[in-house]
């Protein structure tokens, strides 16, 4: 059944291949605002949803039926014309091949020199330039080898190392405690502090030598931060304090635009300047992903009436002139189930906030969250 998700990949689709500046993002979002609401009306008329979808997407078919442009009509090729094959040439017949002489007999009493050794075989140097290659290959498939390994070994010890950073002294059983108070400093290759705040035992910033600068965005996101917009709300939404919250979680230096199209939702764009923009953030996607996933937990505690968010990525398409667009689909439900805990303000405390982060930074828990959001 087509519904509003369908729409979208309509309008993403127009406009793929096209710059994203702010004109064309404010443009973008007007098309589809007013195919959404036609889309509305069609469905109110009692007609089905896909019919409904159908003949919105008739109403806009490309971006020029917007802008007014016009395909200048194609040069016609000129016709190919075959050359003439010539004629064969008839063949001629080879004639009798006239007898080897004989070579001629020794004197008697004479020993025949004995034969010249064969010159050796040498290879040609087409084989010798295969060889190399093969040789070459196979060394540099070794070499990434190790430097995967050694770069995910490295990733695991830091992030093992993120609950060593500070001393704790335990209280009782299950419990530890640290001097209220104590805070170290560390600042990211971007000038970004990521200071680090223990209270009651609980660690609030970014651990030393965190492996990348995603994670260090992630342990940026104060819960304090978070619960200063816990009065947003999908039913009455303040685009602009949206927006400004979708900034300050991570990735946001892409965001390409945040909309609300019905009460309990929410659609957040990223747009990738490049077609590798995406692995080169943090060296993986995987650190990508877990970033998506810990800005869809965020935003669900924060904005208390969100049950479903739409996250979709675009980058360009080397290969063509068109837009790649990725979607993901968020459900309160489904985070809630994995994570076993309720998203909600509650969750923005030291305590509780320490913990859900912990918790998302594991691959086993970001992972199926991100399988059973993924549309691709």
């Amino acid at each position: 059944m087509s519904d509003r998700s369908d729409i979208r990949m309509h309008v993403e689709h127009l406009f793929e291949g096209r710059m994203l500046d702010a004109e064309t993002i404010e443009l973008k979002e007007e098309i589809y605002g007013n195919l959404v609401a036609r889309y509305d009306d069609y469905v109110a008329q009692g007609m089905s949803a896909d019919e409904a979808y159908r003949r919105t997407c008739e109403a806009v078919t490309s971006i020029e039926d917007v802008l007014g442009e016009k395909d200048e009509p194609a040069t016609a090729e000129a016709p190919t014309r075959a050359m003439p094959r010539p004629e064969p040439k008839p063949e001629s017949q080879p004639g009798p091949v006239p007898p080897r002489p004989a070579a001629p007999e020794p004197p008697a009493g004479v020993t025949p020199p004995a034969p010249a050794p064969a010159a050796p075989k040498r290879w040609s140097a087409g084989i010798i330039v295969a060889v190399v290659a093969v040789v070459l290959l196979v060394a540099g498939i070794a070499g990434c080898t190790v430097f995967s390994m050694l770069d995910t070994q490295r990733a695991h010890d830091d992030y093992q190392g993120q609950t060593s950073q500070t001393v704790q002294q335990v209280d009782e059983p299950g419990t530890t405690s640290e001097p209220s108070g104590q805070t170290t400093s560390q600042t990211t290759g971007n000038g970004a502090d990521t200071s680090q705040q223990t209270t009651g035992g609980q660690t609030t910033g970014a651990p030393e030598d965190s492996a990348d600068d995603l994670s260090d965005d992630i342990y940026a996101v104060t819960p304090e931060t978070l619960s200063g917009q816990t009065a947003l709300s999908t039913a009455s939404p303040d685009q602009g304090a949206l927006t400004m919250l979708v900034q300050t979680l991570p990735l946001g230096t892409y965001l390409g635009g945040v909309s609300v199209p019905s009460a309990g939702t929410l659609e957040v764009t990223y747009s990738y300047p490049t077609h590798d923009e995406r692995n080169y953030i943090a060296r993986d996607d995987d650190y990508v992903d877990r970033a998506l996933v810990f800005n869809a937990a965020a935003l669900i505690c924060t904005v208390s009436d969100l049950d479903t968010l739409t996250v979709y990525e675009t980058e360009p398409d080397d290969d063509s002139p068109y837009t790649d667009t990725d979607v993901h689909v968020f459900t309160r439900s489904d985070m809630e189930q994995v994570l076993g805990v309720t998203l909600d303000a509650s969750q923005l405390t030291e305590g509780n906030w320490a913990t859900l982060r912990d918790q998302l930074m594991e691959k086993r828990v970001w992972d199926r969250i991100w399988d059973r959001a993924d549309r691709d």
